[in-house]
This record gives C-alpha cells, structure tokens and sequence, in this order.
C-alpha cells in the first residue's frame, strides 16, 4: 500500500482553511437567524415557488446529519436520489419488496438516496464518495448541501471512493473533465481503478453501460497526477482503515474511522434497500457485478456491524444516514436508524 506523505505546512494550511470556514458558517447563521427573526415578526405566509407550484411540490432542503467519532467530526451530506423500482432486485418478488417497505414506513418507495460523508479532523477535511452530479438525473445536490454544511470544496484535500458507479463518481469532474475538488487527492481500490480503465472490459460492456465507463475514466482523468490507490485492508489516512468488501464491483470499499475509543463504518453500497437488504442479505441488485459475492460480503458485514456493536452509515441510508444493526433471536438481522441528536458532541 501506498501511505499518505503528511507535511507540517499543509496541515496548517488545512487548519487554516477550517478556521476561515467556520467563520463563513458563524457569519452565515446570523444572518439566517435575522432572517427569522423578520420572519416571526411579519408572520409567515403561505409559500410557493416562482412559477407558482405549491412547496409540497418543490424539492427538499439540503440534508445534513453529523456525528462526532473521537477527534473527527463526521457530516452525512445528501446527494439528491434515483428513481429505482423493485424490478432490479433478485430473490425476491415486488410484492413481499414493497410489504416490506411498508413495514418499515417507507412511502417514497421507489425513492433511492444517494449519501456522501465529509470527515473532519486531524489536519484533514475528507469527503467520501461524490454523488451522482446529475448522470442520467441523479442527485446533483452535493455542492449545495457542502454550501449548507459550511464546507468550500477548496479546503478538501482528500476524497476516498467506495467504488467508481455513477451514482459515486459522477460528483467528481464535470463533462469536460475538469476537478470539482482542486485540492483533494483522489483515493480508491487498485482493482477498481483497473476495471474501469480496462478497454476490454469496455469492449464487452452492453452498449447501454458504456457511458457508465465513460463517466468513470473520466473522473480519473480529472484526477490522473493527483491519485493514489490501495490493494487490501490497511490504513489509508490517520485514524481510517479501509476494509474491501468486494461483490457489488471488484474494488467495493468500506473505510474504518476510529478515534478515541469510538468507531464508525461507512459501509458504501452494502445495501441499497436497506429496509429489506438488511433483512434478507440474500437479495441482490441489477447493480452488483458479482451477485453471489455481494451477498456473501453483505451477510459477513451485516455479521460483524452487529457483533461489534458499530455505529454504521451508507451511501443509500434514508436520513438520518447513521444506523445500527442487530442480531435478532431467528438469526436475522434488523436496521435500527439513529435518531437525530441536537448535538453532535
């Protein structure tokens, strides 16, 4: 494995940059909070949008979510979300899919998020994963939300991929090729970086799928002299651990963040139902390059969330985006969602 070369004069650089930042987001809420004081003193009235939809109609606000893990500071950002249908799932038939969904309160059920998470800490502002940055229109909201968390894409130095699906990937450069992050180092699975970069496996893609590996080279491009990559489970930064969890594509990746005694596993695209992946680990989705892989890494994770008790968070999580996982007495296993905390201390 490759490690990071840390130097004195970027971490203070990086410290810097938090400090002006948090000095944005301090001036930012001020003026929020005279903008409801006005508010209340005017009395509200009903609101619609310009070209006079109702709000119901209008798209949500950026979602955000932090948890504190020891020394890092760790912001779950939505990306927007994909219209997906139970079609994609095997072994299991719509019906029992969409119970299920009910079950757990689910109405958008056709609704699939999309997540990324920015880590803060020790020197380091990183982000993990990208979102979809509107392909095939997907999310597209990753810049906004970072604007709503107080984070300028310029003070992130480092951005780890789970794996180069569009839905992950398409946040990182736009159409011409160009950074969205120019001051991150891009960080990913060896084995991912080949397969996408690997003309014979483009030559046998369905010719739907192409512009999937066109979307991915792509974001490597943009990332060519600023790119480095691991072989297997090691630590990638200070305090984060990556673990593959390959099935879902041949580099999948989840990332260990420790400190302090506490732990956090961002566990990528373990599941994308996951009101009904985590109950049935054996359901599987169009998505998964290895369908029996990606079941047998499920089961094996979903095995050690809950033995070790770990706070869990995923790219396709519903808000609140942390969760997690417990054993239950017929062997299986449930997804219990952590509540979201007035503090993140």
């Amino acid at each position: 494995m490759i490690m990071h070369d840390d130097s004195s004069e970027r971490d203070a650089a990086v410290h810097s940059r938090h400090a002006l930042s948090r000095r944005r987001l301090f001036r930012t809420a001020g003026g929020i909070g005279l903008l409801a004081s006005g508010a209340a003193t005017i009395g509200l009235q009903p609101v619609q949008a310009a070209d006079g939809r109702p709000v119901s109609r209008m798209g949500q606000a950026p979602a955000l979510n932090r948890r504190c893990i020891g020394e890092f500071l760790v912001t779950a950002i939505s990306d927007g979300y994909l219209e997906a249908d139970f079609g994609l799932l095997s072994h299991i038939d719509a019906t029992t899919a969409s119970a299920m969904m009910s079950e757990a309160g689910v109405t958008a059920q056709s609704v699939m998020n999309i997540n990324a998470y920015v880590v803060q800490g020790r020197g380091h502002t990183i982000l993990i994963d990208a979102g979809a940055g509107g392909f095939s229109g997907w999310g597209g909201r990753l810049a906004t939300s970072l604007v709503a968390a107080g984070v300028d894409p310029a003070e992130i130095d480092t951005i780890l991929m789970t794996h180069a699906h569009p839905d992950h990937a398409g946040g990182l450069a736009g159409e011409l090729g160009f950074s969205h992050f120019a001051n991150a180092e891009l960080v990913l699975n060896r084995s991912e970086l080949a397969f996408w970069g690997d003309d014979a496996n483009l030559n046998r893609a369905a010719a739907g799928t192409r512009p999937v590996f066109q979307l991915a080279r792509n974001a490597f491009d943009a990332f060519k002299t600023r790119t480095r990559t691991f072989e297997k489970m090691g630590e990638v930064l200070s305090g984060i651990v990556a673990y593959p969890f390959p099935g879902h594509t041949i580099g999948h990746t989840g990332y260990m963040i420790e400190s302090d005694g506490q732990r956090l596993l961002i566990w990528g695209d373990i599941v994308h139902y996951p009101d009904i992946q985590v109950a049935r680990p054996d359901v599987t989705i169009a998505f998964d390059s290895d369908p029996a892989m990606a079941a047998q890494t499920r089961l094996k994770v979903l095995d050690m969330a809950s033995a070790e008790n770990l706070l869990i968070a995923g790219m396709h999580l519903n808000m609140p985006s942390f969760a997690r996982v417990r054993r239950q007495d017929n062997g299986g296993y449930q997804l219990r969602k952590e509540e979201w905390a007035p503090s993140v201390i």
